[in-house]
């Protein structure tokens, strides 16, 4: 999955609504969640994969992307944008963490990655060299 940035994985959240204007949970997205859960289990992803509210809190760049930045001593993780540029050559290596669907002008739906972990210690203090348990 870590395959070449595209536009539409450049400033990816920007298309989102603001968390202060999200609806919070209701009926509908039970039963919606539900039938998530019944897919992930069919194909054996209960332990793989979840779900996220999809919300902006700020605009991204068109330069930027966002990386989990992990510190496992101080057992802090954060998620900020970061310019591509900075990371670019560590893309091949990037361990791919969250996705959403987009629609594009053309109605065609991507499944684009939203959020990359680095292993070798990017920017992260104490982050493992290697990401287990894949």
């Amino acid at each position: 999955m870590n395959a070449q940035l595209s536009q539409a994985d450049i400033a990816q959240w920007n298309h989102l609504t603001d968390i202060n204007d999200v609806n919070p949970l209701n009926d509908t997205d039970r039963a919606c969640l539900d039938a998530v859960r019944d897919t992930l289990e069919k194909f054996g992803c209960l332990d793989r994969f979840g779900v996220n509210l999809l919300h902006k809190h700020f605009e991204m760049a068109e330069d930027e992307i966002l990386v989990e930045q992990v510190d496992e001593a101080a057992r802090k993780l954060l998620t900020k944008p970061v310019k591509i540029d900075l990371v670019r050559d560590a893309m091949a290596t990037a361990m791919e963490t969250q996705w959403h669907w987009q629609r594009d002008d053309k109605g065609t739906v991507a499944l684009i990655c939203v959020a990359r972990c680095f292993p070798g210690n990017w920017q992260s203090p104490g982050h493992a060299n290697q990401h287990t348990g894949w």
